[in-house]
């Protein structure tokens, strides 16, 4: 079986480490940087970025940013988890100095799949994956890089873990989530097991205490972009992915953190962009602040008619993480026109007919 290549962009941030022992790339000129069983990890060059002028590069990077300020959303999308669960081992791997080589060996190769699936659950197949390491090295090896300065300050809406015992108290509450392959054992459940249905059976968060006879009747006002759960007084209601407007007119919501920062980076590339593209992200940030489905419909308006150079997602779009197929994942990536690729598709295109 061919391994599965998953691709690493620089631009997007690096990635680091996983659970089989890690494999010398090929000789030569091969995109492959690291290997960890049967997944690759490629470094793709974008020609055409070099060929953009110092405006667009610049857009490039602020539009990038506001890519990496909500790439934590996904990780609690598929996991209630998943967040803390990256917190600990960034901060382990960024702080290895006297953790015993062959543990941070099997921490960092585990932490380059958890950051390549966007949690511990594999992108293709949906299932839970385990780390090669023990519990015990993992404590260790999380106060070994406490020591060395690590989870001193706030992870996002996460408090800084200043004690040894929060730590350990830290460690310990994912211990299930990192090592029990029974718990959480999947992201989208299609085939759930008796007793629980496709909600209750996927790890994702799209709904909280909320069992799919519950959804029979109930209206999403927000589809794509919120949680639905279920109150202590049975009522059931959404938690909407969105910053708040400045004014204060549309309050903060869910993951209101992560797409204020989105919005700080998107103000500076709108300063920048061409006018027809800065209309696009006003279009978004507004969409980020609001949560209104109406924003989200002028955005996607705006954008299909923009063709730009350095071209963009961000939003919650793909809906196959949730096994009902409403709501949307996290997703945000950047992208630059090839040109000579583009050029030859266009002349190839135009002359199909003589085919």
């Amino acid at each position: 079986m061919s391994p599965r290549l998953l691709l690493a962009m620089a631009m997007a941030g690096s990635l680091m480490a996983a659970r089989e022992p890690a494999q010398q790339p090929p000789a030569g000129n091969s995109p492959i940087v690291e290997r960890v069983g049967d997944t690759g990890f490629l470094q793709l060059e974008a020609e055409s970025f070099r060929q953009l002028d110092a405006r667009h590069q610049a857009l490039a990077y602020w539009l990038t940013q506001a890519s990496i300020a909500i790439d934590p959303i996904v990780y609690d999308q598929f996991s209630s988890y998943g967040v803390r669960e990256k917190r600990l081992l960034e901060e382990i791997v960024a702080h290895p100095a006297g953790i015993p080589p062959e543990a941070f060996a099997d921490i960092r190769r585990y932490a380059l799949l958890f950051w390549a699936n966007r949690g511990n659950h594999n992108e293709n197949t949906s299932q839970k994956f385990l780390p090669a390491f023990t519990f015990d090295a993992l404590l260790q090896a999380a106060l070994k890089a406490q020591a060395n300065g690590a989870f001193k300050a706030p992870y996002a809406d996460l408090p800084a873990l200043a004690t040894a015992a929060d730590l350990t108290r830290e460690v310990g509450a994912l211990r299930a989530s990192l090592f029990d392959g029974s718990f959480e054992p999947t992201i989208t459940a299609k085939t759930p097991p008796p007793g629980k249905d496709i909600i209750q059976a996927s790890s994702n968060t799209f709904y909280r205490g909320v069992a799919l006879p519950d959804l029979k009747n109930f209206r999403e006002q927000h589809p794509l972009n919120s949680r639905v759960v279920k109150g202590a007084d049975g009522a059931i209601r959404e938690e909407v992915y969105r910053a708040g407007t400045p004014d204060g007119r549309v309050p903060a919501g869910l993951y209101a953190v992560y797409l204020k920062k989105a919005n700080e980076y998107l103000e500076k590339a709108r300063a920048i962009a061409d006018p027809a593209q800065a209309q696009v992200i006003a279009d978004l940030i507004r969409f980020h602040q609001t949560g209104d489905p109406k924003d989200w419909l002028q955005f996607g308006g705006d954008w299909v008619r923009n063709d730009a150079a350095v071209d963009f997602a961000n939003g919650f779009i793909e809906v196959y993480r949730d096994a009902r197929g409403a709501k949307g994942s996290s997703q945000s990536f950047v992208t630059v026109t090839d040109k000579p690729v583009t050029d030859a598709m266009v002349k190839l295109a135009q002359n199909a007919a003589l085919f």
